[in-house]
């Protein structure tokens, strides 16, 4: 199970400075038995609720400049993000949060709890 509560801005940074590596990297995700591998090409700290969340989603997605994204959030819960592309497809993009991501993986790490 996925815990789903925010982060506070400085947590998801530190998690987005421990996972920053990530960026370029190639990873699997098999759902109904089909394996689909994405690229990593970016991680994002972004706000947690999900009205923030799209917004700046929508804005990065069209900019291709998160802090300007962000900038527009005035609250104060957060998520890190991963913005990926199907390695088959480079336009077929989508986003996953840092724990969905982790837990796939097997990546133990010890995200911060509410």
């Amino acid at each position: 199970m996925i815990d789903d509560s925010p982060f506070t801005l400085e947590e998801a940074e530190e998690i987005a400075e421990d996972f920053e590596d990530l960026v370029d990297t190639e990873f699997t995700i098999t759902a109904s038995g089909i394996a689909t591998e994405y690229i990593i090409d970016a991680l994002m700290i972004c706000p947690f609720p999900e009205a923030g969340r799209q917004q700046f989603i929508d804005e990065y997605y069209s900019t291709k400049d998160g802090r300007a994204a962000l900038a527009q959030y005035e609250g104060d819960e957060y998520d890190v993000i991963l913005f990926v592309s199907e390695a088959a497809d480079m336009a077929r993009f989508s986003y996953l949060s840092i724990r969905a991501f982790a837990m796939e993986q097997g990546i133990k790490y010890s995200f911060p709890t509410a």
